[in-house]
């Protein structure tokens, strides 16, 4: 009693106060480092003003359960922590521990908690499992899990005995942390979450009395309302039985029951919303037409190139009228003699068809306007992803810990140390209790097939999704290729026109600038300025009008102004019109095709 006492006093260092744990110092030093860690980040406990632990407790001589919910300040009345006096534990003890949510800090402060958890000397190994609660934005250490246990059978490896509090040293302790899937309406996007349970429980074997310390954070089903519920109904389940130490031993199993059904529950219409919502967003892939490739006549060329590398308009073909009277017989033409061809400087190629009048590369849309995909589709689907594997990841974890469970109860039910009293009065439970887990796995076993389907039908179209994707960029390619090489053609056709039209000019320049000095003299010779008149001395005298020379200035220099602003007027214009014109050939490119 004395080391319990001095254990109770030393709470703040739980673990390490515990009276005969079986791990290693080490491992009692970490599990306390980490707890300061949490208790310093303020990630784990909750505030003192808010938080409370919740009883449910079963005494001697009573017949009922009562329900207590006690203060940071009434904990340690309602347990007597420290025992100075004796009194005995209940027969059987819920202790409920909650938090706002699973991923917000429980509703208990450390020093609450760890006067508990050492008055009921709870497994060291129970604080790996209370890690992943606490306050976290995104999922961190949430899907630990696991199965632990300290059973102590036989008088050699039995733990201190408290004779005053009704424990032997002769327990069943085991802890383990179970997850499931819960509705969660708060949640637009995506309307399920996945809550866990931890999970303390130990069983005296001599004196039959039993503790529970129970860890959930609230939203979906309370295990302390199902709790209550079920060990408050007269219906004759095993739940509500506390007579005898055997109908105790075969409520824990009961419990255990309960606690395993829950994590089985939702799974079945979660994996429904996961199938719908794939099915929403990848069906369509299967239903995706692809347009027929075109068999008809190929469209007219815009251009053919010459032997010699030279772009020219195609010749046109003769159209049906014209094919229908070649087919008619005629008379033969008179042979005539074939003229000689006329030398000269070949004609220019006429103007340039436009990009309004060519005849357009026909688009293949692969897609119905119906059946379009997005980025946003793609996101959902990775999201579903992710959230299909975190449920294939909990339901395989569930399964080994239901296994875990099985096996310690039957490995204590077979042990030659148990008593024999519970082997034989409880069997009939005990069978009932590996039936009912064997019906969970299987349960579960089928929703793991049902996840394992999922992720491969999930792979499947995502990959068909990608080579949708994939398809519609090698044809959008393809068009903007026919664009490219349309728009070249055209290029340098305008290149081989400008390069004629340059020829020409220069032939016109060459011809004006050899006639233009005897042009401008004969002009200003044929007017009245110099005129030649007779008789004279000598011969014919030249006569110079100064009048006629004034005249002919304030015409002509007004005119030559009114021609080069003509000139001048006449260039900007066409300028404009050209950058108007190829601003509307490249709008008329990039326009979406009907």
């Amino acid at each position: 009693m004395n080391d319990f006492i001095h254990s109770c006093n030393a709470a703040a260092t739980y673990p390490k106060n515990l009276i005969s744990p079986r791990e290693y110092q080490h491992t009692l030093q970490s599990y306390v480092d980490h707890l300061d860690a949490r208790e310093k980040d303020e990630d784990l406990f909750g505030d003192e003003d808010q938080a409370a632990l919740e009883f449910w407790d079963l005494d001697d001589g009573a017949t009922d359960f009562k329900f207590t919910r006690t203060k940071s300040q009434e904990v340690e009345n309602h347990i007597h922590f420290p025992p100075l006096a004796a009194r005995l534990d209940p027969r059987c003890r819920y202790v409920f521990v909650h938090a706002p949510s699973g991923r917000a800090n429980l509703s208990v402060t450390r020093k609450m908690l760890l006067t508990t958890t050492s008055y009921h000397q709870i497994m060291p190994s129970f604080v790996d499992f209370l890690f992943s609660f606490g306050a976290q934005h995104h999922a961190k250490d949430f899907f630990f899990a696991g199965f632990r246990h300290d059973t102590r059978l036989s008088d050699r490896e039995k733990s201190v005995a408290i004779p005053t509090l009704g424990r032997s040293g002769r327990s069943l302790r085991l802890c383990y942390s179970l997850r499931s899937v819960e509705a969660s309406s708060g949640q637009e996007k995506w309307p399920w979450s996945i809550r866990g349970t931890a999970v303390h429980q130990e069983f005296d074997f001599e004196t039959g009395r039993s503790n529970w310390l129970i860890v959930k954070g609230e939203g979906g089903a309370s295990m302390k309302d199902r709790i209550i519920t079920e060990t408050s109904s007269k219906n004759g389940s095993m739940l509500n039985k506390f007579d005898s130490r055997d109908q105790r031993f075969s409520s824990t199993m009961s419990t255990h029951l309960l606690l395993c059904n829950w994590s089985v529950g939702d799974w079945r219409w979660y994996i429904n919303y996961m199938e719908q919502e794939v099915q929403t967003i990848t069906r369509k892939t299967l239903s995706v037409r692809v347009a027929a490739s075109q068999t008809g006549p190929k469209p007219e060329m815009l251009f053919t190139r010459t032997a010699t590398g030279i772009l020219v308009p195609p010749k046109k073909s003769p159209t049906s009228k014209s094919f229908a009277a070649k087919k008619q017989p005629t008379t033969p033409p008179p042979k005539v003699a074939p003229a000689l061809p006329i030398q000269g400087p070949p004609g220019p190629p006429g103007p340039p068809p436009r990009l309004s009048t060519l005849p357009r590369t026909t688009t293949i849309d692969p897609f119905q306007p119906d059946s379009e995909f997005s980025f946003k589709d793609l996101q959902r689907i990775e999201y579903i992803e992710e959230h299909a594997n975190q449920a294939l990841l909990v339901i395989t974890l569930n399964s080994s810990i239901l296994s875990a469970l099985v096996q310690h109860y039957t490995s204590v039910m077979e042990s030659t140390s148990c008593p024999s009293d519970l082997k034989i009065k409880c069997k009939m439970d005990f069978k009932r209790f590996v039936d009912r887990i064997s019906d969970i796995s299987a349960e579960i076993q089928t929703q793991r097939a049902r996840v394992e389907t999922l992720l491969r039908l999930l792979a499947d179209r995502k990959a068909l999704f990608y080579g949708i994707l994939e398809y519609r960029n090698v044809e959008a390619s393809k068009e903007l290729a026919g664009k490219a090489q349309i728009s070249a053609d055209h290029v340098e056709y305008m290149t081989q026109q400008m390069k004629q039209e340059a020829v020409f000019m220069r032939i016109i320049t060459l011809v004006t600038l050899f006639f233009l000095p005897g042009t401008f003299v004969s002009t200003l010779l044929s007017t009245d300025i110099v005129h030649w008149q007779t008789p004279a001395p000598v011969g014919l005298e030249k006569v110079v009008s100064k009048g006629a020379i004034k005249m002919f200035l304030y015409v002509t220099i007004p005119f030559m102004f009114l021609t080069f602003s003509a000139a001048i007027g006449f260039y900007s214009w066409s300028k404009r019109y050209e950058r108007k014109a190829m601003e509307r050939q490249a709008a008329e490119l990039t326009q979406p095709q009907p």
